[in-house]
């Protein structure tokens, strides 16, 4: 058995390696696929249909993974289809030859995320369950967070001397890399038991503890779409440079980055985590409803600090109640639930997004608000149906 600083230093680089590929992926991948001669129109479809397949593979394999205590060996083998999915994009070209690569891309790496939270969350309840040292799971995912920021700062300067075509090999080579890390991190690392099926008939209390959770969290996760789809064109449309898109993104990721890295050690952890959903939707209603005043360079670097709380913290705070509510069993399904929520929900933000862009321009962002302040009320409601200490809902 590995010592927990070791596992704990494991599960680090296996985050660390799962989104080392969204590093080159977020800035790049579109590049790609314009310098292939596909239009915007068609960038636009290979990019909406991606969330779309991700749901399916996502709810499939971590269903699977619970079901045979398989979390680790279908993550790697995720992974090298990521691997090989590049590799096959190198030698297309055509918009149906690259639609179908994209397409297996978006199934393989749709459930490589929530499979990695699974194993990290199963090793923080056995611990728990053995009275052994305490797993940050904030902080091991900070590393995920960390590792997106790194991999965009040193993929710049390759992409600037690589022909826009040939990108697709840059990341072909942080997957197979990305591969062999999560091998490494996860050989002989004891993963979550097999045997977790929904039961049958589960309590309804429970079921709609698990349903009003999700709502809230795809409400407030999906009001990002607009920021997301749009933020640099409002920013360049305003006068700013590229060097100012570049640091607004590099000032969310770091108070992201940061956020994690407190959340365990100075914020509570799993015993706030609801506390933290509330957070998020406060955070996320006051960033669009300032963004949407255009606030000046100052005020847009303030409201992208924002995104420590916005987002992360409404990444942690459901990860923590549902594996609570889902039980030790079935931890990579509530997290399989919870991606496929937000994959639905913010296709349909980001599609929204256009409209609103077009129409209202930055007042757009209040569009935004509007669903992050019914994420937020949808909180009081879960607040209000939540059991007191002594009365916990049992887990279906």
């Amino acid at each position: 058995m590995l010592s927990p600083d070791r596992a704990e230093a494991r599960l680090s680089g296996l985050m660390a390696a799962i989104y080392a590929i969204i590093g080159v992926q977020l800035p790049f991948f579109t590049l790609w696929l314009a310098a292939r001669g596909l239009s915007a129109r068609e960038i636009a479809a290979v990019m909406a249909a991606a969330p779309l397949i991700r749901i399916v593979s996502t709810l499939v394999a971590s269903r699977e993974g619970d079901r045979h205590g398989a979390h680790g060996a279908i993550l790697v083998g995720c992974l090298a289809a990521v691997t090989a999915a590049f590799a096959v994009m190198g030698a297309l070209h055509g918009f149906w030859s690259i639609f179908a690569a994209v397409a297996l891309l978006a199934a393989a790496q749709g459930p490589t995320g929530v499979l990695a939270d699974g194993i990290i969350l199963a090793e923080a309840r056995r611990r728990q369950e053995r009275a052994t040292k305490a797993l940050d799971y904030a902080a091991v995912r900070g590393w995920g967070s960390a590792s997106i920021l790194f991999f965009m700062l040193i993929a710049g300067p390759i992409a600037a001397i690589v022909a826009n075509d040939d990108l697709v090999w840059l990341h072909m080579v942080v997957a197979g890399l990305a591969t062999a890390a999560a091998f490494g991190a996860l050989r002989g690392f004891e993963g979550p038991a097999a045997g977790g099926r929904m039961a049958q008939g589960a309590p309804r209390e429970a079921l709609t503890m698990i349903g009003l959770t999700i709502a809230a969290t795809v409400l407030i996760q999906c009001s990002h779409g607009f920021v997301n789809a749009f933020g640099p064109l409002l920013w360049k449309a305003s006068g700013h440079d590229e060097n100012f898109v570049a640091l607004a993104w590099a000032a969310a990721l770091v108070t992201e980055i940061g956020f994690f890295f407190a959340a365990g050690r100075w914020l509570g952890g799993a015993r706030n985590a609801f506390l933290f959903l509330v957070l998020g939707g406060i955070a996320a209603t006051l960033r669009w409803l300032w963004m949407a005043s255009d606030p000046g360079t100052l005020g847009l670097y303030a409201a992208q600090a924002l995104h420590g709380v916005s987002c992360a913290a409404v990444q942690l705070g459901p990860a923590y109640l549902l594996a609570e509510l889902f039980g030790r069993e079935r931890i990579a399904q509530s997290q399989g639930w919870l991606a496929a929520g937000n994959a639905a929900g913010s296709a349909l933000a980001v599609y929204a997004s256009g409209p609103l862009y077009e129409s209202f321009g930055v007042r757009g962002y209040l569009g935004m608000a509007a669903l992050s302040a019914a994420g937020l009320a949808l909180t009081a409601v879960i607040a209000l149906r939540r059991p007191s200490p002594h009365r916990r809902v049992r887990s279906p």
